[in-house]
């Protein structure tokens, strides 16, 4: 056994080097190291060679898979039950997306020059300058410093009480970062009145899968258009999560602060949830969706761990409006939202609505029509989705009654994608997908609206919570207290987002990533 050159593996690592300084990809250095040490072993045995060189391709597989944004296999294993719920057409759609032209065009030249070049340039060694540069570059350290940034509401400052977690108390290295943000976060309870304060009112909350500022910027929407008849806008809002049923759960226990992935699936003190809180003020709680719910058991999650109680939800009198991307039912979010308003009971007793709605996500088709690419029909689905909820809007307001009505999505669609991951994928809670357009609308005949108010710094579930506490002590339906007041204790607090095993958080400014425990990388801006 000798060592030798890598011969055409030189392509395999200098296409690698070229991603990693890219983005497009990770780079474990000694896994990496440990293939290359492997490729330049020599075998006098021509049984072992053939051995050992269909074993660097499989190796080599598995090694890319794993340097890339991809999920873990481990992962994937995981999800085979909701994967093979997947669609053939969906599964054609994503094939699609993965392509890249420029890649395949990037490797065709690198292919050309090799070609043309091998034999009076020593790629080995290239390779072997590739990979002490690679550790050089990946082990420069990140120095952690922050500012904190005053809530901004269109061009004024609001006055501040610092009941939430501001970027400026955290230091340390990312971990300590990490660490601390969630000891102060879990300090965070909202302090519900016993009794209002005022005028009593509904709380309607709209969930909406797969609407972040990214992709309404990617169909020409700006958030202020759309949400330009409500009354507040947090254009900044952190879903802290890109899957459903994470969201859900964290919007439903809005009243403690930011927990990690982990305790969203543990027992939590009855005043984290939401809805917990609003039934001790005597509301009738109800939950609807446009979905049966089924899909990674969206509606047993929120049942157990977000605190609200969702029975067996009855589509028979609907026609579905879409097709998943699993070939299931989703039907008009106008027909769902009216018929749950036709049938609440002629009451003075306040009311709460949990509704979600899938309408927006990926894979969708629309019912009547031929199949069309989910991101190219994305735009019509927004639009219709907008149309009933304005209509919906309408209906509330006829009624009418004090109502305090909520959109918040669940995260965003990836409409575009970016270097780490193609459009469509949300396994890395990225800044693009959890940045999401949240908006506050009071329904009443003596509430005073007047222009949209836009908070443009980064807000939280708490802050929701925090906001529909301060309507109960206030008298904001008698028109009595102005709506910018319900801001006062509202405060910017640094954007943390997870999925399992993924953290996204800001440094300095800027995203950094963590996957399976490594170390920090800096999310790549498009």
């Amino acid at each position: 056994m000798k060592l030798s050159g890598l011969g055409v593996w030189n392509l395999y690592f200098l296409a690698k080097f070229a991603l990693y300084l890219r983005g497009d990809i990770a780079f474990d250095w000694l896994f990496n190291a440990a293939f290359f040490a492997f490729l330049l072993l020599s075998i006098n045995s021509h049984i072992l060679t053939r051995i050992k060189n269909g074993l660097s391709v499989i190796l080599a597989v598995v090694l890319l898979y794993h340097d890339s944004w991809l999920p873990p296999i481990s992962r994937l294993l995981k999800q085979v039950a909701n994967l093979q719920e997947f669609s053939i057409g969906y599964f054609l759609e994503i094939a699609a997306r993965m392509i890249s032209i420029d890649l395949l065009l990037g490797v065709f030249i690198l292919v050309l020059v090799y070609w043309y070049s091998a034999k009076w340039l020593r790629y080995t060694s290239i390779t072997v300058l590739g990979f002490a540069y690679i550790y050089w570059f990946s082990t420069t350290p990140i120095t952690i410093t922050d500012t904190n940034h005053p809530v901004v509401v269109k061009n004024k400052v609001a006055t501040q009480v610092p009941v939430n977690v501001t970027s400026s108390a955290l230091t340390g290295t990312p971990e300590q970062q990490l660490k601390m943000f969630y000891q102060q976060q879990a300090k965070l309870k909202t302090q519900f009145a016993d009794t209002f304060q005022g005028e009593q009112f509904d709380v309607v909350v709209l969930n909406i899968c797969s609407l972040a500022n990214a992709d309404l910027n990617a169909i020409g929407v700006k958030p202020s258009n759309l949400f330009k008849n409500f009354d507040i806008l947090f254009s900044d809002f952190n879903s802290a999560t890109s899957y459903s049923g994470p969201a859900a759960i964290r919007l439903l226990r809005a009243s403690c602060g930011q927990t990690n992935q982990d305790l969203l699936f543990k027992p939590v003190d009855e005043q984290c949830h939401l809805f917990n809180n609003l039934a001790k003020l005597g509301y009738n709680s109800s939950v609807a969706m446009n979905h049966d719910g089924h899909f990674d058991d969206f509606i047993g999650l929120i049942n157990q761990y977000g605190g609200v109680s969702a029975s067996k939800l009855d589509f028979s009198e609907f026609s579905p409006s879409q097709y998943g991307f699993d070939g299931k039912p989703i039907y008009s979010d106008k027909e769902v939202l009216l018929d749950w308003l036709d049938k609440q009971p002629n009451s003075s007793q306040p009311r709460a609505l949990y509704y979600n709605t899938i309408s927006l996500h990926d894979g969708n088709q629309l019912a009547g029509r031929g199949r069309m690419n989910s991101l190219q029909s994305y735009p019509t689905r927004q639009q219709q989705l907008f149309n009933d909820i304005n209509l919906f809007i309408d209906e509330l307001e006829n009624q009418g009654r004090n109502v305090l009505l909520v959109v918040v999505p669940e995260h965003g669609a990836a409409l575009a994608g970016d270097k780490l991951q193609f459009a469509g994928l949300r396994e890395i809670p990225s800044p693009s997908i959890v940045s999401v357009p949240t908006a506050v609308k009071f329904i009443g005949p003596n509430v005073k609206n007047r222009e949209l108010r836009e908070v443009t710094e980064t807000m939280s579930y708490f802050s929701l919570s925090e906001l529909i506490s301060n309507a109960v002590k206030s008298d904001v339906f008698s028109g009595a207290t102005p709506i910018d007041r319900l801001l006062d204790n509202t405060q910017s607090i640094t954007k943390v987002a997870e999925n399992q095993d993924t953290v996204m958080m800001y440094i300095k400014g800027e995203p950094y990533i963590q996957l399976d425990g490594g170390e920090w990388t800096r999310y790549p801006s498009n």
